[in-house]
C-alpha cells in the first residue's frame, strides 16, 4: 500500500472529508487531493501534523511499516519466557505449590506468579483443558481458584478475596 492509499484510507477511517482534514492540518484541500493521488509527497513538517491528527506514526505513513516498539509481534517477542508447572485437578485439598507438577508449559508472559492445572470432568471444563493462573492482579474481574474447606474451587465472587489463590487467565482447550 502506497503512502496515498494509507493516507486516504486512514482519513476516511476517521470520517473526515478532505476539506475537514485539510482544515486540521493547516494545509488547502487540493494539497491533500494530490498527496491521496501520490502527486506529491507531504513535507516533514505537514506529515508530522498528519500522524499526530490521525493517530499514527510517522514510520507507519511512509513505509507501512510499524516502529518496533509499536509492532504487537515486538511487543509479544519481548515478553520473557516462563516454564509453567502443570498439576493435575483436582488437587485433594492441597495448594498448587505443595503439589509436584506433572509436566510443564511455555508461556510468554510478564507475570512470574503463574501455574497451571490440567482439568478433568470433575473440574466442569472439558477433559484434557490446561487452566493457566495468575497469582497476581487478583482485583481484576474473571474467575478465581479459590480456598475452601472441602479443598479448592472455582468462584466469580470477588467478596472471597482473602480466600483466593489465584485468577484464571487462560484456558487452553483440546481439539
Amino acid at each position: 500500500m502506497s503512502l496515498a492509499l494509507r493516507l486516504k484510507t486512514t482519513r476516511k477511517k476517521h470520517g473526515l472529508s478532505q476539506s475537514e482534514f485539510a482544515k486540521l492540518v493547516d494545509v488547502s484541500q487540493p494539497t491533500i487531493a494530490n498527496w491521496e493521488r501520490g502527486g506529491h509527497i507531504p513535507r516533514p513538517d505537514a506529515l508530522s501534523r498528519i500522524a499526530e491528527t490521525l493517530k499514527v506514526d510517522t514510520t507507519w505513513l511512509l513505509s507501512g511499516e510499524l516502529p518496533a516498539r509499536q509492532d504487537p509481534a515486538n511487543q509479544y517477542l519481548a515478553k520473557p519466557i516462563r516454564h509453567i508447572p502443570v498439576y493435575d485437578w483436582p488437587l485433594d485439598g492441597k495448594n498448587p505449590t505443595e503439589a509436584q507438577p506433572t509436566r510443564y508449559i511455555t508461556l510468554a508472559t510478564e507475570n512470574a506468579q503463574v501455574f497451571a492445572l490440567e482439568a478433568n470432568v470433575t473440574s466442569g471444563f472439558p477433559d484434557g483443558t490446561t487452566l493457566i493462573f495468575s497469582r497476581s492482579d487478583l482485583t481484576t474481574p474473571g474467575r478465581f481458584l479459590v480456598e475452601t474447606p472441602h479443598g479448592f474451587d472455582f468462584t466469580k465472587e470477588t467478596s472471597l478475596i482473602n480466600n483466593v489463590a489465584a485468577r484464571l487467565i487462560y484456558a487452553l482447550v483440546p481439539h
